[in-house]
C-alpha cells in the first residue's frame, strides 16, 4: 500500500513539474545522452547481427562440405553441392556489402558520440557552476539530487558506452543474460535508462518522507 502511494505521489510530482511540450535544459541534456546511447546500441546490435550472419553461412557451407566427404550417395552429394553454391552466392553478397554497412554504422556511432560529448559537457557545466538551480523536473529535484543524477550520467565515457552496448548486443545474439552495468542497476543504453533511475530516486524520497511523517489520526 505504501509502495503504491509513493509512486502515485511521484507521478504527481512529474506531472506538476514538466512544462507542456517542452524539456527543461538538464532534462534535455539527459534525453540527448540517452537517445545517443540507444543509437549506439542499435548500431552495435546491427553490426553483431551482420557478422553473425556471415559466420552462420560459413559454418553451413563447411557443414555441407563435411557431409559430402562422409556421404556415399552421389545424389546426396549433388544436393549438398548445389546447397553450397547457393550459400556461397549469398555469402559473397553479404561479404561484398559488409564494408559499406560497417562504414555507415561507424558514421552513426561517431555522430552519437558527438551528441553524448555535447550533452555531458552541458551536465558538467551545471555541476561546476555553484548556485545554478536544477532545471530538471524542477521542483521535483533539489540541486543536490540533480547533481547526483548528472554525475551518474558522467560516469561512463562514450568509449565505455560503446563497449557496454557491444557486450549487450553480443549477449542478446548468444541468448545469454545481459551484463549488468558496473556500479548501477540501470542500463543507460536501454529505454528505462536515466528515467528509471530518476523515477526510483523520487519514489524513494517520497516514500521515505511518508514513513518519517507523523501518522494521521
Amino acid at each position: 500500500m505504501l509502495h503504491d502511494a509513493a509512486w502515485t505521489l511521484a507521478e504527481n510530482i512529474f506531472g506538476a513539474a514538466r512544462p507542456a511540450r517542452a524539456l527543461y535544459p538538464l532534462e534535455s541534456a539527459m534525453d540527448d545522452l540517452g537517445r545517443a546511447a540507444r543509437d549506439i546500441a542499435f548500431a552495435e546490435t546491427a553490426d553483431v547481427i551482420a557478422l553473425h550472419r556471415i559466420t552462420v553461412l560459413r559454418d553451413m557451407i563447411e557443414a555441407c562440405r563435411s557431409e559430402i566427404a562422409r556421404s556415399q550417395e552421389s545424389k546426396v552429394a549433388m544436393e549438398l553441392a548445389a546447397a553450397i553454391d547457393g550459400l556461397g552466392e549469398e555469402l559473397s553478397s553479404f561479404e561484398e556489402t559488409l564494408p559499406l554497412e560497417r562504414a555507415f554504422r561507424a558514421d552513426q556511432r561517431d555522430h552519437a558520440v558527438a551528441r553524448i560529448e555535447a550533452a555531458q559537457s552541458r551536465l558538467r557545466t551545471f555541476i561546476e557552476t555553484v548556485g545554478m538551480q536544477p532545471d530538471l523536473f524542477d521542483p521535483a529535484l533539489t540541486r543536490e539530487e540533480a547533481v547526483e543524477l548528472a554525475m551518474a550520467a558522467l560516469e561512463r565515457s562514450p568509449a565505455q558506452i560503446i563497449a557496454a552496448a557491444r557486450r549487450e548486443a553480443e549477449a542478446r545474439q548468444a541468448g545469454a543474460p545481459i551484463p549488468m552495468p558496473e556500479g548501477s542497476p540501470f542500463h543507460f543504453t536501454q529505454p528505462e535508462g536515466w528515467m528509471a533511475w530518476l523515477a526510483a530516486r523520487i519514489a524513494e524520497r517520497v516514500g521515505r518522507g511518508m514513513t518519517e511523517s507523523p501518522s494521521q489520526g
